[in-house]
């Protein structure tokens, strides 16, 4: 076990105390201080080395797996620790380029300080992007959290950080770290390392910035130590059935399902990756429920606490950094969440695992995402999203929304007959009241 004093120590006076790292300036603040954050098994100093801005991650005990996980970048044998006045040991550290711009915990508090939706709706679109990639890949990040995303000054998301990575290399191993309890499935143990690791916080993640983006009130009156849940406690806590609402009330029916996720009883979410790809797709459309695209870049011209940038590490490729990039996983998404039927197509009902979507020909218009629906009549569909009941376009755009009714018609000649409070009532397709 070492020290932030020991490093300290040396990084201050580093001469003849480093095999290969000199010459390099420990970067600091205007009172002189060094620029360091420490995390749960390292610190990560920023200095200057080479002409550019470089992360300097110490441990602060042994850790597993760093040189698969960081290749060329680990240097072994490299920092000289004191560990009384006369001896020491040398040890390994990891060095990188830089990573400029605030991470994404920061990013989510200042918005919440200024209870800007349009902001945290940006931050929820391009978590989803990156999240999108991230289950789908045979590598996981196992330590998925806002603190461990960078947001570039372009808006660009970044992930740092990868002491606790999964690599199929890795198989039938133990984990070395569980990653923070705030974010992870509250079952996960040593013993489970594979590449669903991710699954669990990034449905977490997603869900808390899409409800935020509805209603930032929810962090002030939900405080937890991570992002507005608390995953031991989520099927016990109210704040899950509050998003819940919250979602199903307007129609989101793609963050809504992500959301029923959280209760699942095993790491591994089971349709996680094509929700997410779904989120990506229909966020890509203006006018969609589940996220149209709400803003510019999440951060223009933010900088400061960067960390560890890098592909992941050892020879991975990087989807560590989110890119406009589609790939044919994305592409057919976006086909399943806005296909326009053609004229005199009418999408007819199917349902899969218990949740209903719509078909044309055999190929599938609008996804399995409800509970209950009809068959489309002038060019409406009621579905049935929890206990709310939709009106839906051939899109799956949802047009009309009705919390609180508990059953509704088709439309006929330009009218609904919709049943609240035990009264049945008449709408037009634009949800007014009116008369048979």
């Amino acid at each position: 076990m070492y020290t932030l004093r020991q490093y300290l120590t040396t990084l201050e006076e580093p001469s003849g105390l480093c095999r290969t790292l000199e010459p390099f300036e420990l970067c600091r603040d205007q009172q002189g201080r060094p620029l360091y954050a420490v995390g749960n098994s390292a610190a990560v100093f920023r200095i200057r080395r080479e002409g550019r801005l470089q992360a300097l991650r110490c441990y602060m005990r042994p850790a597993e797996h760093l040189a698969e996980i960081y290749g060329s970048r680990l240097l072994t044998r490299e920092l000289f620790l004191y560990t009384s006045p006369d001896e020491g040991v040398w040890c390994d550290v990891v060095v990188d380029d830089w990573v400029e711009g605030r991470t994404l915990r920061e990013e989510i508090d200042l918005a919440l300080q200024a209870a800007d939706r349009e902001r945290l709706g940006a931050l929820a679109n391009r978590f989803d992007r990156l999240a999108a990639r991230l289950v789908a890949d045979d590598w996981a990040h196992g330590d998925l959290k806002p603190e461990n995303i960078v947001v570039r000054p372009s808006g660009e998301l970044q992930l740092i950080d990868f002491d606790a990575m999964f690599l199929p290399a890795f198989a039938g191993r133990r984990s070395p770290e569980l990653g923070t309890t705030a974010y992870q499935h509250p079952a996960r143990e040593a013993g489970d390392l594979d590449a669903s690791l991710d699954d669990y916080p990034a449905a977490l993640i997603s869900t808390a910035l899409h409800a935020l983006a509805l209603d930032p009130s929810l962090a002030a009156r939900h405080a937890s130590d991570g992002l507005l849940f608390t995953p031991s406690r989520m099927d016990r806590d109210g704040v899950l059935e509050e998003v819940l609402t919250l979602f199903e009330q307007r129609g989101m029916a793609v963050a809504y399902r992500i959301a029923r996720l959280l209760c699942s009883p095993t790491l591994q979410l089971f349709g996680l990756e094509h929700l997410l790809r779904l989120a990506v797709a229909r966020a890509d459309r203006k006018g969609c429920p589940d996220g149209a695209e709400t803003g510019g870049a999440a951060t223009e011209g933010a900088a400061g606490a960067g960390e560890m940038a890098g592909s992941a590490p050892g020879e991975v490729p990087s989807p560590a950094a989110e890119t406009a990039r589609t790939d044919t996983g994305a592409e057919r998404a976006e086909e399943m969440a806005g296909e326009e039927t053609e004229p005199g197509e009418e999408p007819e009902l199917f349902v899969e695992n218990g949740l209903w979507g719509y078909r044309c020909n055999g190929r599938e218009v609008i996804p399995p995402l409800y509970d209950c629906g009809f068959d489309f009549s002038e060019g409406l569909a009621a579905v049935r999203l929890g206990h709310t009941w939709h009106y839906i376009d051939r899109s799956g755009r949802t047009r009309l929304s009705l919390p609180g009714c508990e059953a509704v018609k088709p439309f006929r000649s330009g009218r609904a007959r919709i049943f609240r409070d035990g009264t049945c009532r008449t709408i037009d397709p634009e949800g007014h009241e009116c008369g048979e």
